[in-house]
């Protein structure tokens, strides 16, 4: 059999915890330290816990900025309804492959009010998979009614709330039907309902949003296509009704509402007018305000496309859109009014500019009576129902008369699958559809799996030393501890290492420790290190980017779970980028630092890596044949694992690929390492769980294979241990 399995009894379980809290300064070691109280870190590297966001942003706005050059070169009609036709299918392409299933239609109640009535309504937008929602309809009206699809916002109850349904009750008044529905992680469609006892006062419903969302990334999917979705199958269902006349289909919702109703206005070319209230700023001042939000907010690499909020608007043009927005929204004011001006250049080419319209009031991230009035005019106007746009006051319904299922939760009523159960399908589709799924064909194709993972995890080959500043020694009893941070000649945060050798300046082999918590855990335990020395080692311990003194401590994000910012990733992922891609490229700077050191032996240099730092390690490692010997400690043990893990542990996602199982997962970079020698030491699941041996041999079977292929099957060691002790035991493996 390729490969050994080789089961110890005292061995380790080291599951490594990312610190994103920092303990204080003074309790760690620090390469900032001016040896000075009064300025105790270098001034210019005070803000050095924002780098990661940082480096994230400039890059965002790097291709925002690229994307207003083009911009600037559209001009006529033609020209401007191609790029329509084009940044769609780029971004929303492949909403295209989803199969449209029987829509399944069930009326479970029908509330009768003296103006209308109300149909508690559940269909399937996919099969098994169900929406929830409710159709208000006007009374004594004999022909076919307009009809405005209305979004939630971020509310538990969704449109039961009384701010969404003081608007569905003045559009029904004014003669509108109106369907309004739950969307998934709200109302009764939540996704995790043992985390909430159905209320989301601990959980929310950004939590379920970014928690459920950020797997589909993986496969090159997001939240925001399962979103439009649904919105497609409520059209469908519209368009069904004789009630409803299909070409008076509009759309609106505000905050997250705001964001579902652009999202399916520019994909849905059935909806006539859509209204999009206190969400549409730009990508360049969220970046620079309040940072990318939940995960429906951010598709799969769109701004690496090309995208950004205009394009809302450049997709649906010449169709009637309204923007509306208050001066002091969280969501960027200035980003509003900046979109609308870049928006009326397709309205103005294709000449609708009385098509589009923005309007503003004074509040917070609110609805105003002045905007809600503005909404119901352009829909009277747009979808031919004129009439008084003024506001009146409404009885509410109470929230039991709009429950749609029997339990309040369709999971429960129905036995509905969750966007976890769904998943899986598309999941099978992506991974079966890969092209290297055998040993020879990964052997064959090494050059494109490595090419692709650089490409994906936004891997940067090009970065450069501009410096090694070298910032001083720690004296310990048996070595010293060196202390340096790199500039990069085009990126503006350093990257902090320490080397520890013993006293004296022999040329030793060396151990790079690359751990998430960065060099204080080493440092945390000298006896370690004696260990490591004893071996004939000096080892070096970097701070990678979100790490030890690059830890992320002054942004969450509106999706912080775990100790973990999900914000970051959807952050990174919309340029076509990853932390993992981030963490690697200053692997590789590191690893160019070392090749600068006479006191080095270049060619002998052994990696220990620990936890979910595994992943951003093998990006790097692929490229670099120079690795003599990895050691991986409780590595993941594939992406496809956390699809497939409905309540997966956050660290193991936070460096995680964008888009990866679309062509490999982390047993190929495992097996690209050959011939160099790989240990991989009690791999876990995506819940952190140790896998047993007979697991192991079956989920590293491609790994194995490889190697044997290339002759390297002695070189490759699966170990799994049967006790849990302390990492103290690691040297062993050295």
């Amino acid at each position: 059999m390729p490969g050994k399995t080789v089961i110890r009894f005292g061995g380790i379980l080291f599951l490594s915890v990312f610190c994103l809290v920092a303990r204080a300064q003074s309790d760690q070691l620090s390469v900032f330290d001016t040896h000075r109280d009064e300025n105790p870190v270098w001034l210019t590297l005070t803000t050095h816990n924002e780098s990661l966001y940082r480096h994230i942003s400039k890059k965002a706005l790097l291709l925002l900025n690229q994307r207003d050059s083009l911009i600037a070169t559209i001009k006529d009609e033609n020209d401007w309804i191609l790029y329509g036709q084009n940044i769609k299918k780029k971004v929303f392409g492949k909403v295209d492959n989803f199969k449209k299933t029987p829509l399944k239609v069930r009326i479970t109640s029908t509330i009768q009010k003296k103006d209308f009535y109300v149909e508690n309504t559940i269909f399937e937008s996919l099969s098994g998979f169900y929406v929830t929602g409710s159709l208000f309809v006007p009374r004594d009206i004999n022909k076919p009614l307009p009809c405005v699809i209305y979004c939630s916002g971020h509310s538990e109850t969704a449109y039961r709330d009384e701010v969404y349904q003081r608007v569905i009750l003045n559009l029904v008044k004014k003669g509108f039907a109106v369907f309004a529905f739950d969307p998934v992680g709200q109302g009764e469609r939540l996704q995790y309902p043992e985390k909430l006892d159905n209320t989301s006062s601990d959980w929310g419903p950004t939590a379920e949003h970014s928690y459920a969302g950020a797997p589909y990334l993986l496969l090159g999917l997001s939240l925001s296509d399962f979103m439009i979705w649904d919105g497609v199958r409520v059209v469908d269902y519209l368009c069904s009704l004789p009630i409803i006349d299909s070409t008076r289909i509009g759309i609106t919702g505000r905050s997250g509402g705001g964001t579902q109703a652009a999202l399916i206005a520019a994909y849905d070319e059935r909806i006539s007018a859509a209204a999009s209230e206190c969400y549409i700023t730009s990508f360049q001042r969220l970046f620079e305000s309040i940072g990318p939000q939940d995960a429906e907010q951010n598709p799969y690499s769109a701004i690496k496309y090309g995208f950004n909020h205009a394009d809302f608007f450049h997709m649906r043009a010449p169709k009637p859109s309204l923007l509306v927005s208050t001066t002091n929204d969280f969501f960027s004011i200035q980003g509003a009014r900046e979109t609308f001006s870049e928006a009326q250049k397709s309205y103005s080419a294709l000449s609708a500019s009385e098509n589009l319209k923005m309007v503003e009031s004074l509040g917070k991230h609110e609805s105003t009576q002045k905007n809600r009035e503005s909404v119901y005019a352009f829909f009277q106007k747009h979808l031919e129902n004129e009439g008084n746009s003024s506001e009146e006051s409404f009885v509410l319904l109470a929230p039991e008369e709009l429950r749609v299922t029997t339990t309040g939760q369709i999971s429960t009523t129905l036995k509905s699958n969750s966007m976890f159960e769904v998943i899986q399908d598309f999941t099978d589709s992506v991974v079966g559809g890969r092209q290297f799924e055998t040993p020879k064909k990964v052997v064959d194709n090494r050059k494109f799996i490595i090419r692709k993972a650089h490409e994906l995890s936004g891997y940067e080959n090009d970065r450069s030393i501009k410096s090694v500043v070298f910032t001083g020694i720690e004296a310990r009893n048996n070595f010293k501890v060196e202390k340096y941070f790199i500039q990069g000649k085009t990126i503006d945060y350093v990257i902090p290492f320490i080397l520890i050798k013993p006293y004296g300046d022999s040329k030793r082999p060396l151990l790079m420790y690359l751990d998430s918590n960065g060099k204080n855990d080493l440092l945390s335990d000298e006896s370690i290190i004696n260990e490591y020395i004893e071996k004939g080692y000096s080892i070096l311990v970097p701070d990678l980017s979100g790490c030890g003194e690059l830890a992320n401590l002054l942004f969450e994000g509106d999706s912080y779970l775990k100790g973990y910012s999900y914000n970051i990733l959807f952050g990174a992922n919309l340029s076509g980028s990853s932390i993992a891609g981030i963490q690697s490229s200053d692997l590789n700077m590191i690893y160019d630092c070392i090749q600068q050191r006479d006191d080095i032996d270049c060619r002998n240099i052994t990696a220990m890596v620990n936890g979910e730092m595994c992943s951003s390690y093998l990006h790097f490692a692929i490229g670099e044949p120079d690795i003599k010997k990895t050691i991986l400690i409780n590595p993941l043990v594939s992406y496809e694992n956390i699809v497939r893990t409905r309540d997966y542990n956050s660290r193991y996602i936070w460096t995680a690929v964008p888009g990866a199982l679309q062509y490999y997962d982390l047993p190929y970079l495992e097996s690209l390492l050959t011939p160099a020698e790989l240990i991989i030491i009690d791999p876990v699941n995506a819940k952190g769980e140790v896998l047993e041996t007979a697991q192991m041999d079956v989920r590293y079977s491609l790994v194995k294979e490889v190697y044997e292929r290339n002759k390297a099957e002695h070189r490759l060691e699966l170990i799994t241990t049967k006790n849990k002790q302390a990492k103290q035991s690691l040297g062993q493996y050295l």
